[in-house]
């Protein structure tokens, strides 16, 4: 489950932060490690993660998915980094984050962006998915060389 724990108990007082299905969380200690997930379902989590929520007037202009994958972008942890704070555990700073830049496209290129970027992100990390798929791409390839290696010129 990729760093989560399903649990039949969610503190209801205390510090805990509640996150909803369609929340972005982000890691915020040692940034660089990139721990970025789009919430399936509801929980709560710990003051150790950010909790990105679109409120009903930006969703008119960004998707969730679109916002997922910049905010999963090297770019977006490079510039966390920037103003991470302490040496051996650093902590990205929540103000400066939400100085972030987010180049807003029109929603139906966002839906291209996103569905080219799921596609990849789909055979990268699932193996019945990118498995599958490599193994077509390698065979394809291997009928090109085999092909092209075995066709020689006729003799005259």
């Amino acid at each position: 489950m990729r760093g989560r724990t399903k649990s039949n108990y969610v503190p209801t007082e205390g510090s805990a932060i509640g996150y909803q299905s369609g929340d972005i969380l982000i890691g915020n200690i040692r940034p660089y490690l990139k721990k970025i997930w789009l919430a399936d379902s509801s929980g709560g989590t710990n003051q150790d993660v950010l909790v990105v929520r679109l409120n009903s007037e930006s969703l008119d202009e960004i998707g969730h998915r679109f916002l997922f994958h910049l905010l999963a972008s090297d770019q977006f942890f490079a510039f966390n980094m920037q103003y991470a704070k302490g040496a051996k555990m650093p902590r990205g700073d929540k103000d400066s984050i939400m100085t972030f830049e987010i180049p807003i496209p029109p929603l139906a290129e966002q839906d291209r962006i996103v569905a080219i970027l799921d596609r990849f992100d789909m055979l990268v990390n699932d193996l019945s998915s990118g498995l599958p798929a490599e193994i077509v791409a390698r065979r394809r390839q291997y009928e090109h060389y085999r092909d092209r290696l075995l066709t020689f010129p006729e003799a005259a």
